[in-house]
């Protein structure tokens, strides 16, 4: 099991989101901090009927200070190391970085900030920056009326000869685990192949039916070879494996929600020389069809651009 060891829940919170904080607290170590970001209030200074003034912005940030208090006295009445921390700033995703960066959150916790009946508006604004520039894994919890988590999915990409790509899968994998046997829920390991060119030889004549289909074959091998390696060496056996012969971004997506699943633990891939793009276009792909809580982690050596 691999924990979270400074969690940072950011607001608005509720039981939810904060029993799974609370449940991923492992360790004696382990620690949370609760924030809210304020907006930057134009013209803070306000003036009284009596004609003193008052700052907006201080009052604004001491009202949310108390309410952030009370669910910190709760969480410490059932034991838990907790903080609190309310700050102001143009961009609020900023500011969480900011906060993250400083004092080394492993983990950044939120509420959908984009919960409609539309599947495409499950992730917000908020979130997807986040997930694409914070350096902390971002879990991006989706309201449920389940009091635990029944199905994780950990979608990885097992290339042997990418060692960034590899050990992105490691850490996916072992999130996913943590989380699921914290939660006594079913660990699936998911993983969607296509074999290059397989649509544009159907529809022609420069391979035969058979030199397609062993072609086809070898190449579900390959990738069959690769999870295999991966899950031996770092599952535990208890793993459902998923072996998806289609394009990521829609067989991963369709399967989690066939299955019923509560939680996907992907990762998002680091692009440079790319300006304000941080995230892989198959993770986009992922997130846009996605309709469930999800958890990304970054690749070893990323930097945030804030």
């Amino acid at each position: 099991m691999k924990p979270f060891k400074n969690i940072l829940l950011v607001a608005p919170l509720d039981k939810q989101i904060t029993r799974h904080g609370r449940e991923l607290m492992t360790t004696a170590q382990s620690r949370m901090t609760l924030m809210s970001v304020v907006p930057q209030v134009e013209s803070p200074q306000v003036k009284t009927k009596d004609g003193s003034e008052i700052d907006l912005q201080s009052l604004l940030q001491d009202e949310v200070a108390i309410e952030l208090e009370q669910t910190a006295k709760t969480l410490k009445s059932d034991g838990v190391r907790v903080k609190t921390v309310v700050a102001s700033g143009k961009h609020d995703f900023i500011e969480i970085i900011n906060q993250v960066q400083s004092k080394k959150h492993d983990l950044v916790m939120m509420l959908a900030d984009g919960v409609s009946s539309l599947r495409e508006q499950l992730f917000g604004t908020l979130s997807m920056h986040l997930m694409r520039k914070c350096p902390s894994a971002v879990w991006v919890v989706k309201p449920s009326r389940r009091r635990k988590l029944r199905n994780v999915f950990a979608a990885v990409d097992p290339d042997p000869e990418d060692k960034l790509r590899d050990d992105l899968n490691v850490e996916i994998l072992k999130r996913a685990a943590s989380v699921a046997q914290r939660n006594g829920a079913n660990l699936h390991v998911i993983h969607a192949w296509t074999a290059l060119g397989q649509d544009v030889t159907r529809s022609r004549r420069w391979m035969s039916k058979t030199e397609i289909r062993l072609y086809v074959d070898k190449v579900r091998e390959t990738h069959r070879k690769n999870l295999n390696r991966l899950i031996e060496k770092h599952g535990d056996g208890s793993e459902i494996v998923h072996l998806l012969n289609g394009r990521s971004w829609a067989a991963i997506p369709s399967t989690v929600e066939k299955l019923k699943g509560d939680l996907l633990v992907m990762g998002t891939v680091c692009r440079t020389g790319v300006p304000g793009f941080f995230i892989g276009n198959t993770a986009e792909a992922i997130l846009n069809q996605v309709n469930c809580s999800v958890l990304t982690v970054k690749p070893k050596g990323f930097t945030s651009p804030v």
